[in-house]
C-alpha cells in the first residue's frame, strides 16, 4: 500500500500508529541520539552517489530478484502471522511466481505493482510494503492526479464533495470506460486489512483512491466521468481536468462527510438516560500527564454515571478508532467488565533475534529490541515463543463499572487497538454492536515493535510486526479473517450521505431509546437529529 494523504483520519505527513506495548515506546534519549547521528553519517556515505528515485527508474532482473529475496527472508524469519490466512505453500507458489517473472529489465512502478499484492497476501493490517519515502512524498505533490472525492457506501461509489463539476452525492459509475467495480476490483489488492473483510480497504480507499489509479493505469491528464446523479437514472458523462497532487489533497481535507479534527475522547449525555461516548482513538498516553489525564477522564466520569443513577444506556462510539497504545483500551474496558480478564489471551514471537539485519532502515534499533523481546517472551513446552506471565496484566472489574446497556458503534476504521477493545466487548452480555464489522480482526492479529526495511535496489520499504496477539475475547467468535461483526448491519444510504446525516448514530439511538421504555421509564424520548459528530 502507499501511505495516505492527509485526511480525516491523517494530519499531513502522519501515518497511523501501530498497536504497539509500552516498553517498546520508551527508550533513552542518549542511545538513540547516538544511534541515530550515527546512522545518518552511515546513510550519507552510502547513498551520496545514489540518484532520486523515480517510477521509471530501471531495475535489472537479478536486482528485482535479490529485492524480491530480501522482502522473503525478512517476512519468513520475522512476521509471525506469516500463513495466518495464506497457507505456506501456497505463499511459496505466489513467491516462485513472482520471481520468474523478472525475466527483462521493469521500471520501479511495475516492480511495486507486482510486489505489493503479494505483500497484501499476509492480510495483515500492520504489514506495510512502501515505494521509497522521497518517492512517495513527492507523488504526494507533484503529478496529476484524479480529482474528486469519493464516498464508498453498500458496494457504490458516490462524490463526496459540494463544489466540483459534478454534483454532490452522485454515484460514480464509470471512469474512462471502466465500471467502476472493476476499476476496485483491481486497486484493492494493493490496500492493507486484517484478514479476508474489506471494511477497511474501502475506508481507506477514501483517502487513497487517486494515488492508486494513478500507480495502476498510469498518468493522465483528464478523466471521463460516467455518473448518475441523485434522484435520476439517466447515465452523464464528464470529462473533468486532472490536479495537482498537492491541490487533492485539500480538496480531500474538505470533503463533504469530513469530521474536522476529533478529541481522542469524550463522554456525554445525549437525553435523558443515554450517554454518547466517542472513543475516537487510542493513541495518546506517551507520557505521564497524558496518562493521568486519561485516568482522571475515566474515573470523573464513570463516577458521575454511578452517582446520577439515571444511566441506563451508553452509546460507544469506535468508528474513528483505528488503535493506539496497548493498556489505553484494557484500562477503558475495566469500566465495562463483568468479570476479570487479561491485556491479551496469548501473545507471540517468531524469534528473539531481529532477521535481516543488514537491510534494516537507518532508524531501527536491532539490538534494543532483541532485549526487550528476550525479556518478555520465554520458550513455551511445545518450542513457542509466548510472553511470560506477568507480561501479560491482570484486570479486574472498576467499582464503577457500567452496567447498562452498551451500544457500540463499529466500521472499517475500527482496527488495531480499537477492534481489541471490540473484543474485549465480547466477553460481556450487555453489548450490541451497530454499524458495519470491524477492519481489526476479531480474534487473531499481528502488531506489536515493528521493523522496517529497505529494499536495496528499488529502495522500496517493507514495514513488518513482530508480535501475533490473540484477542482475550468471549465465546462468540465469527468465520475465520473476519473482523467483529455488527449484531444489525447498518451503513449510510446515499441520500443520508449527501444529507450528511449520522444514519449509524440514529439507528443506535432509537435501540437505546426502545430499551429504555422497555425498562418501564416514564418519559417518552422523541428522536431527533443529532449535531454530535461520530
Amino acid at each position: 500500500m502507499v501511505k495516505p494523504f492527509a485526511s480525516r483520519k491523517n494530519n499531513p505527513g502522519q501515518c497511523d500508529m501501530p498497536h504497539t506495548r509500552w516498553s517498546a515506546r520508551f527508550l533513552l534519549v542518549g542511545f538513540v541520539l547516538t544511534f541515530i547521528a550515527q546512522g545518518y553519517c552511515d546513510a550519507a556515505k552510502k547513498n551520496k552517489d545514489r540518484k532520486f528515485p523515480t517510477l521509471d527508474q530501471v531495475l535489472q532482473p537479478e536486482q528485482a530478484k535479490e529485492d524480491l529475496a530480501i522482502l522473503r527472508k525478512a517476512l519468513e524469519e520475522g512476521h509471525p502471522g506469516l500463513y495466518l490466512f495464506t497457507p505456506e505453500d501456497d505463499f511459496d507458489k505466489k513467491f516462485e511466481q513472482t520471481h520468474q517473472s523478472f525475466d527483462r529489465p521493469m521500471s520501479l512502478r511495475e516492480f511495486y505493482l507486482e510486489v505489493a499484492p503479494l505483500v497484501e497476501k499476509v492480510y495483515c493490517g500492520h504489514t506495510y510494503f512502501d515505494l521509497p519515502p522521497k518517492l512517495l512524498k513527492s507523488l504526494r505533490q507533484e503529478p496529476p492526479l484524479f480529482p474528486l472525492p469519493l464516498a464508498f457506501r453498500n458496494a457504490r461509489t458516490y462524490l463526496d464533495h459540494t463544489n466540483t463539476e459534478i454534483p454532490l452525492g452522485a454515484e460514480i459509475t464509470a471512469i474512462d470506460g471502466m465500471p467502476m467495480n472493476q476499476v476496485l476490483a483491481k486497486l484493492l489488492p494493493y490496500i492493507r486489512s486484517d484478514g479476508y473483510n474489506v471494511t477497511l480497504k474501502y475506508r481507506q480507499m477514501e483517502d487513497e483512491f487517486a494515488l492508486h489509479y494513478f500507480l495502476f493505469f498510469g498518468r493522465k491528464e483528464r478523466f471521463q466521468v460516467e455518473y448518475v446523479p441523485f434522484g435520476s437514472e439517466k447515465k452523464m458523462i464528464k470529462e473533468i481536468q486532472a490536479v495537482a497532487a498537492k491541490k487533492l489533497e485539500a480538496t480531500l481535507i474538505d470533503r463533504h462527510s469530513g469530521l474536522g479534527k476529533l478529541k481522542k475522547y469524550k463522554l456525554g449525555m445525549i437525553e435523558r438516560g443515554i450517554q454518547l461516548f466517542s472513543m475516537n482513538s487510542f493513541d495518546f498516553g506517551l507520557n505521564k500527564k497524558g496518562r493521568q489525564k486519561y485516568r482522571s477522564f475515566l474515573q470523573e466520569n464513570f463516577a458521575a454515571i454511578e452517582e446520577s443513577s439515571g444511566t441506563d444506556c451508553i452509546i460507544l462510539d469506535l468508528r474513528q478508532n483505528d488503535g493506539g497504545y496497548v493498556g489505553n483500551d484494557s484500562q477503558l474496558f475495566s469500566y465495562f467488565a463483568q468479570d476479570t480478564f487479561r491485556d491479551v489471551a496469548l501473545a507471540e514471537v517468531k524469534s528473539l533475534k531481529i532477521g535481516v539485519k543488514e537491510h534494516l532502515a537507518r532508524d531501527q534499533f536491532p539490538k534494543m529490541l532483541e532485549r526487550l523481546l528476550a525479556k518478555e517472551f520465554k520458550p513455551s513446552a511445545d518450542g513457542r515463543l509466548l510472553m511470560i506471565d506477568e507480561k501479560n496484566r491482570r484486570w479486574k472489574p472498576n467499582k464503577k463499572a457500567f452496567d447498562g446497556h452498551v451500544f457500540a458503534l463499529i466500521s472499517g476504521w475500527t482496527h488495531s487497538g480499537g477492534a481489541v477493545f471490540c473484543s474485549y466487548l465480547m466477553n460481556n452480555d450487555n453489548v450490541t454492536y451497530i454499524g458495519e464489522e470491524t477492519g481489526g480482526g476479531h480474534a487473531t492479529f499481528t502488531a506489536g515493535n515493528m521493523v522496517l526495511y529497505d529494499l536495496p535496489n528499488s529502495r522500496c520499504q517493507l514495514e513488518i510486526p513482530l508480535i501475533l496477539y490473540e484477542n482475550y475475547r468471549g465465546e462468540k467468535t465469527f468465520p475465520k479473517g473476519s473482523g467483529i461483526r455488527p449484531d444489525h448491519l447498518v451503513t449510510q444510504s446515499q441520500k443520508d450521505l449527501i444529507n450528511n446525516f449520522d444514519t449509524v448514530m440514529k439507528f443506535a439511538l432509537q435501540l437505546a431509546q426502545e430499551k429504555r421504555r422497555g425498562g418501564n421509564h416514564q418519559e417518552e424520548n422523541q428522536f431527533r437529529p443529532l449535531a454530535i459528530p461520530p
